[in-house]
């Protein structure tokens, strides 16, 4: 490597970073945030949900844009959790990778040279093409955001995308051509790196079925509060590949978060009929095998009243669903955390077969809005985990 191309330090943006706070986001790419006192919308480079991130009154970076071509004078590009900044501008997050490349940074490839960014891969675009005179690596880079202590998790929704990136990238396989997937995780604090079989069970079992077949590396990023990164803060994670084997199964619980529109009476099978205040109800449930043919069964319309959420379903709207897939049975342990955060709870609903006092919890706004609220989730389904693998 040409000594004169390293550079110890990458910064996102030469332009003036502006402090603001989230207000709300309007949809997955437009936020309104406020800049000293003054209300704006900005353009947030992320798709992701950032549940755990965007909270309202959360301190976000943002820089203003060339607005002769850009919709929105200004864009997200980090928020705050905690005291430090997590990056949110996906669309940079190849210009990290490339820096981390050329730097020799990525332990598992230093004696790699970028080819070329972006090369078609049958019907995808994959990041890099890389090459070290005997071997051909085209390597995919994906920016994680989720995390929770010592662990950190991708995605945060669904990606079909990434599952077919896995399996195109594993299909190349040769005596001399390899697919690989770099995950950049943007906090520091984090050991580990799992793909997150909760929310997205088939990504986390291809990736575990694939290992084998592709070089997966995950490092940890400090970013500092000008956006910048130093070459001596990045850390290589761990993959514990045997929590994924044990976890990733379509068994577990689940939190229905439903919302009910106005106040009124629903009669609830031997219940009876019961009032139900406007607002927001967590149902907790659980499945020993068929998880998400449980979660599914719970939104058709059209099915035979069995359970006590049956019953609810035919008045109320279904807002959220979040799966929590675990080897131990944690329902009534998930329920009776939620009743202390709850507003209120309906009594002996859904708990006719436990000691509960209900698994129906009552939430005057939107939970998923709560930092309380998902700061639970995350405990449930990421912390637990480093106490029950002594992580």
């Amino acid at each position: 490597m040409d000594e004169t191309q390293y550079n110890s330090t990458f910064r996102l943006t030469e332009k003036k970073l502006i402090e603001g706070v989230f207000l709300r986001r309007l949809n997955r790419f437009v936020v309104e945030c406020s800049i000293n006192g003054k209300k704006h919308f900005a353009h947030l480079p992320n798709p992701g949900r950032l549940w755990e991130l965007l909270f309202k009154n959360s301190k976000i970076l943002l820089y203003e844009n060339n607005t002769l071509n850009r919709s929105f004078k200004f864009t997200v590009a980090a928020v705050y959790k905690d005291k430090n900044p997590i990056l949110l501008h996906t669309t940079e997050n190849n210009s990290v990778a490339e820096w981390l490349l050329k730097n020799r940074l990525i332990e598992e490839l230093r004696d790699f040279e970028i080819v070329s960014r972006e090369k078609q891969l049958n019907e995808s675009r994959i990041d890099f093409h890389l090459s070290n005179g005997k071997e051909e690596l085209f390597l995919e880079v994906k920016s994680c955001t989720l995390f929770k202590d010592k662990i950190a998790m991708f995605p945060d929704a669904i990606t079909e995308r990434g599952s077919k990136h896995l399996l195109e990238l594993s299909n190349i396989l040769n005596t001399n051509v390899y697919g690989g997937v770099l995950f950049l995780v943007h906090n520091y604090d984090v050991e580990y790196f799992l793909p997150e079989f909760h929310t997205d069970l088939k990504f986390a079992q291809t990736f575990l079925q694939l290992k084998d077949k592709l070089k997966i590396s995950a490092y940890a990023l400090n970013w500092r509060s000008d956006l910048s990164l130093i070459s001596n803060e990045i850390k290589k994670l761990k993959v514990p590949f045997h929590i994924l084997e044990k976890e990733a199964n379509d068994s577990g619980s689940y939190i229905i978060v439903l919302y009910n529109n106005q106040n009124q009476l629903i009669k609830i099978g031997n219940l009876g009929e019961l009032e139900f205040k406007k607002g927001y109800y967590c149902y907790v449930g659980s499945a020993v095998q068929h998880l998400k043919k449980r979660v599914e069964r719970h939104k058709r319309k059209l099915k035979k009243l069995h359970w006590h959420i049956d019953y609810l379903l035919t008045k109320t709207k279904i807002h959220k669903t979040l799966e929590i897939r675990s080897s131990d049975k944690i329902e009534c342990e998930l329920a009776n955390e939620l009743k202390i955060i709850s507003d209120g709870f309906v009594k002996n609903f859904g708990s006719s077969d436990c000691k509960c006092s209900s698994h129906l919890f009552y939430f005057h706004d939107d939970p998923i809005q709560r930092k309380d609220f998902i700061d639970l989730i995350l405990h449930f389904r990421i912390a637990r985990l480093i106490q029950k693998y002594n992580l």
